[in-house]
């Protein structure tokens, strides 16, 4: 049953032809806690302590969205042998399931892994060097795309809009410095060399469905690009004569899948913090950071483009869609699958070098040192992050307390593009280590593969480090 649950999700994001692997985030929970080792990584100005790690100074996963595992998968009676059915099951009602549908319905996933750091005084200010293994998926479905699975038919016509997914992981080796130039301004910036682990990219322009006597005509224009480690494309061994076009073969996933590094990029990091002289307690504070590209060699590309006919669903993707009642959550997946395969038909054009940009964030933020208690702050935190079909903004709002010298906390809540959350992190430390735990969004209901149920706002970090 596991691997079921993990499967009938992996169909919801095959829905746009590519699987999550991961979204980078930073800590914003911690960005007020001085003790926060790494919150240089939201801004570089923010790097004022000596330190150094290895493995396990700063993990961080987790994922944002706007739908959960229970808007897919739901429990069904009446079978003695499975109880789990998906959306496509016809006793799942259309208003039941569409109604828990965004007009946009998003997923993102992270993991921002600290390989290696550390920081040291120099140059007249602080400076550090660090190795850290980032990834993100970001994932966009629209409405219209479950309208069609669910209810095909009921329409003589589909438009299908902002339906994308877009997958970057890369190794980043940065080196950092911040400088104090007097007692209100404070400035920090970074370079980071990339190296390229795994690119993925699915953009449909355009995605228009009609019916045409017992046949759906799909006319679509979409693009899909993939250089992941050192591979290439598998074509499919069930061509459909209709949509086979000449001289085009169609692709069914990667082969040949073997260690390499197919991207190399350069970005950097800009920040600055400044206190108000004439408001005593009141810091702001600025950064842009991952301001750069990855360009990527070799990178397999693939099209859909003009018309094509679709029988529609017909495999049995519903728990009772066979006779024996055997139709375990497995089978029902794997059969989506293959209808969405031919839904989504993707045809080999060759491998060519592309050049990406990286999804360039801007934090904005503001702290205030209680009067009455100088251990006291509360502050906010305004997140942009500009990525096109899959921009992310968020605004914060924190209390951060530090009742004793080698205690920090803090708690939040935020508003953003996928809802609002709660989050915090407490930092515990002393001359001889460092250790925190946080979230920036506390876990809610998960299934027993820890799957988000309602949405898809959970992630946790934890780091240990040693000061110098």
């Amino acid at each position: 049953m596991r691997h079921s649950i993990k499967k009938i999700f992996v169909v919801i994001v095959l829905c746009s032809g590519i699987a999550i692997n991961g979204f980078a985030q930073d800590m914003r929970s911690g960005y007020f806690l001085q003790s926060s080792t790494f919150r240089h990584q939201i801004n570089p100005a923010l790097l004022d302590q000596t330190y150094f790690s290895a493995l396990f100074g700063n993990v961080n996963a987790g994922a944002t969205g706007n739908v959960g595992l229970k808007d897919f998968v739901y429990k069904t009676t009446g079978n003695a042998n499975y109880d789990l059915t998906t959306f496509m099951n016809p006793n799942i009602s259309t208003s039941e399931f569409l109604g828990n549908i965004n007009n946009k319905n998003r997923v993102n996933v992270s993991l921002n892994y600290n390989l290696a750091s550390t920081a040291f005084k120099a140059f007249g200010g602080f400076n550090v060097v660090e190795m850290n293994l980032r990834s993100y998926t970001s994932l966009c479905l629209p409405y219209e795309l479950f309208d069609f699975m669910k209810e095909a038919g009921a329409k003589e016509h589909y438009t299908l809009k902002d339906l994308g997914a877009r997958s970057k992981s890369y190794i980043e080796l940065a080196l950092g410095h911040s400088h104090k130039i007097n007692e209100n301004w404070t400035v920090g910036g970074k370079v980071k060399m990339l190296f390229g682990l795994a690119y993925a990219d699915l953009d449909v322009n355009s995605m228009d469905i009609t019916m045409n006597s017992n046949q759906w005509i799909i006319n679509t224009d979409a693009k899909i690009k993939s250089a992941i480690l050192s591979s290439k494309f598998k074509y499919s061994d069930r061509e459909d004569p209709k949509n086979t076009k000449q001289g085009m073969k169609k692709v069914n996933g990667l082969d040949d899948v073997s260690f390499g590094i197919p991207g190399f990029g350069l970005a950097m990091d800009l920040g600055a913090v400044y206190k108000m002289p004439n408001v005593e307690g009141l810091t702001l504070s600025a950064s842009l950071t991952d301001l750069g590209f990855i360009s990527w060699s070799k990178t397999s590309t693939g099209a859909s483009e003009g018309s094509y006919t679709f029988d529609g669903f017909k495999n049995p993707i519903y728990v009772n869609g066979h006779n024996d009642g055997t139709n375990k959550l497995s089978d029902q997946s794997d059969a989506l699958k293959d209808d969405l395969e031919k839904m989504f038909s993707v045809y080999d054009q060759g491998q060519k070098s592309t050049t990406t940009a990286l999804a360039a964030t801007f934090n904005l933020g503001a702290e205030y040192v209680m009067p009455f208690y100088d251990k006291l702050s509360g502050g906010f935190l305004l997140t942009d992050r500009f990525d096109g079909l899959y921009s992310w903004h968020q605004g914060m709002l924190s209390a951060n307390v530090r009742p004793l010298n080698w205690l920090d906390c803090s708690l939040n809540t935020a508003l953003s593009t996928t809802g609002w959350t709660c989050g915090g992190m407490l930092s515990l430390h002393s001359s001889h280590f460092n250790f925190y735990v946080g979230a920036d969004h506390f876990m809610g209901q998960v299934s027993k593969q820890f799957i988000p149920l309602n949405n898809m706002n959970e992630n946790i970090c934890l780091g240990f480090t040693f000061p110098l």
